[in-house]
């Protein structure tokens, strides 16, 4: 089977920008050897599929000691060595050759529970692209994903979250700007007329791209006590 999927694509398309590389975390298809090397690397890695959405099918990978590791899918953990650890994720995983294994963000926290940032582009024909909307997802209590539904996390806004958070190397102006700076030159680069990034902020400030999607829920900024972020958003056009 062709290795397909958008994430793959948007990866690729990114990755001819150089300013854009230093926010897109190690991204392979997931074969053994990419796993098993991207965890020799970095210690940690995510496993995801390529053309997934809503958090489904994330799987956490960590090494927790020499030939082991911590297999955390959804609130369960399941400690294997690495002869086995191959075998038991691709029991885990649906449509196999559509399955990515991607570095593993150190995302910043809330009360312990990891933290990412959507940030909508949106434009008009014949418009530059503009944002049109940030918010924060809180994961659940227990989870690797911060989509909301399925880890029963919570919304806040960007200001809101990088103050209860553990950030401290950056200002929240210096945190949006980034956003901001890195969304509009990749969308640019994708092109369409919305794309909705999921971007993870680090302890130090720095941010990193998780993914973008070209069909991005609406639903989570009506969560927001100011309706005036969904207001615009839904005021633009979409293909869907």
């Amino acid at each position: 089977m062709a290795k397909k999927g958008y994430k793959w694509r948007v990866h690729r398309i990114l990755m001819k920008d150089p300013v854009l590389t230093a926010s897109l975390p190690e991204t392979r298809w997931l074969e053994q050897g990419t796993l098993l090397s991207m965890l020799d690397r970095h210690g940690s890695v995510i496993v995801k599929p390529s053309g997934g959405t809503g958090g489904y099918g994330i799987i956490q990978i960590r090494q927790t000691g020499p030939g082991k590791y911590e297999i955390h899918h959804g609130t369960r953990r399941q400690g294997i060595g690495r002869k086995g650890l191959y075998s038991r994720v691709r029991s885990m995983t649906r449509h196999r050759s559509l399955y990515l294994v991607q570095k593993r963000i150190p995302l910043a926290t809330v009360r312990g529970r990891p933290i990412d940032i959507r940030v909508m582009v949106q434009r008009r024909r014949n418009t530059p692209w503009e944002v049109t909307g940030y918010l924060a997802k809180v994961a659940g209590k227990g989870h690797v994903v911060t989509n909301v539904a399925r880890s029963k996390g919570y919304v806040l806004t960007v200001p809101q979250v990088i103050r209860l958070s553990d950030v401290r190397g950056a200002s929240t102006d210096a945190v949006i700007r980034k956003l901001r700076n890195f969304s509009l030159r990749a969308a640019r680069r994708l092109g369409g007329v919305v794309v909705g990034f999921d971007m993870g902020v680090d302890k130090n400030g720095e941010i990193w791209m998780i993914e973008a999607n070209p069909r991005p829920a609406l639903s989570l900024f009506r969560k927001l006590k100011d309706p005036s972020m969904y207001r615009k958003i839904v005021s633009y056009p979409r293909p869907y």
